[in-house]
């Protein structure tokens, strides 16, 4: 199941970037009296200072104040043809301001097809928004406030993010009313595939404990320093009925790198220009390699190549696995997917690395522009 939306208002007259929102810390009640014969630290003992440390609590609500500004709840309205004439729907998410000037990053799938978009910033002035462009190979989409100065949360690419780093998720849960919701997990892992709506898969996602649910699409996932980590996009539960586990715990975050790719182009031309090849991949596993008697263990087999398509043109064939491209190793479809969209481009000419028949191979591909989903 998929996130929904989230709420959030910004003062226009602070216009710094929301980051580095202060750490405090809890240290340790004093100690008890000493008994004959004990000893405990004392504020001029040696250990004290690394015992404090160690001990040291985040203050989480630091940095929610210093982030909420740059917070927005969305509601989108779409207008779809029903039975008896045309029908107004809305539907609510979240987003964050990442621009001075007003700029607003959500999910796609939060303001596909809106008529009209209307924007409450946290302190509850309500306003109109222009949808700048969306994609939906991401669920990302931008949204342009009207002109002003604005609160914002800078997006940084460099983004050294950890499994198990607390972080912190900022949403209109369930469009409740009195402002946003704010949970608070870790990182659980990096680099996860999970469908979208519309069934389209989203690949390099962050995943988190953190409660995520519905009308928290588009919101802020942030470090505990106040830095913009991810952008909330789904969530997994249910089960628990006829032999199906439980599932909870299990949320997606669409990671930065992808989000600085995303946004910076449709800011620029109002779509994603995403590298294609035209191939239809799965992984080779070093137990599938084993059964082969291959001599590589990993790589992305070629299952099908679309006619007339980038890699039909350079001459690659069904049973080709890829090991590299322009150099840079492939050990899955993920890390082909990785580069084609963060180190190459439509149009660019590469050498693609293969293994067919026992001989390892150097094809030259031009990549193409990858058709709308």
């Amino acid at each position: 199941m998929l996130i929904g939306a989230c709420s959030g208002v910004v003062n226009p007259t602070n216009v710094a970037p929301i980051v580095n929102a202060p750490v405090s810390g809890q240290s340790l009640s004093s100690p008890p009296p000493e008994a004959p014969g004990q000893s405990h630290l004392t504020p001029t003992s040696p250990g004290n200072a690394a015992l404090e440390t160690i001990l040291q609590l985040p203050n989480v609500a630091d940095t929610v104040v210093q982030a909420r500004p740059a917070v927005v709840s969305i509601l989108s309205n779409v207008v779809t043809i029903g039975m008896f004439g045309p029908v107004d729907d809305t539907s609510s998410g979240t987003g964050v301001i990442i621009t001075s000037d007003g700029l607003v990053l959500t999910n796609n799938h939060v303001v596909e097809g809106s008529e009209s978009i209307t924007i409450t910033l946290d302190d509850g002035t309500q306003l109109d928004a222009d949808f700048v462009g969306g994609d939906r190979l991401s669920d990302l989409a931008v949204l342009r406030l009207p002109n002003g100065q604005y609160p914002f949360l800078p997006i940084t690419e460099e983004i050294n993010l950890r499994v198990g780093e607390w972080v912190i998720a900022i949403g209109n849960a369930l469009a409740l009313p009195g402002g946003p919701t704010v949970t608070v997990g870790v990182v659980s892992a990096l680099g996860r595939s999970r469908e979208a709506i519309g069934g389209t898969t989203l690949n390099d996602l962050v995943q988190t404990d953190t409660v995520i649910n519905p009308g928290n699409s588009g919101g802020p996932l942030l470090s505990l320093r106040g830095e913009l980590v991810g952008i909330n996009t789904a969530v997994v539960r249910g089960g628990g009925t006829r032999g199906v586990p439980p599932v909870e715990g299990i949320g997606f975050a669409i990671n930065m790198a992808t989000a600085a790719q995303v946004s910076s182009q449709l800011i620029e031309i109002g779509r994603v220009r995403w590298a294609y090849m035209g191939l239809n991949l799965d992984d080779l596993t070093p137990e599938i390699a084993a059964r082969a008697n291959l001599p590589i263990r990993e790589g992305a087999v070629v299952l099908g190549v679309g006619p007339d398509g980038p890699s039909a043109r350079a001459g690659l064939q069904r049973g080709d696995i890829i090991l590299s491209l322009d150099g840079r190793k492939v050990g899955t479809v993920i890390d082909l997917l990785r580069l084609l969209r963060q180190e190459f481009q439509s149009g660019q000419e590469i050498q693609v690395g293969i293994f067919r028949n026992g001989s390892n191979l150097q094809v030259p591909l031009v990549l193409g522009e990858r058709p709308p989903v």
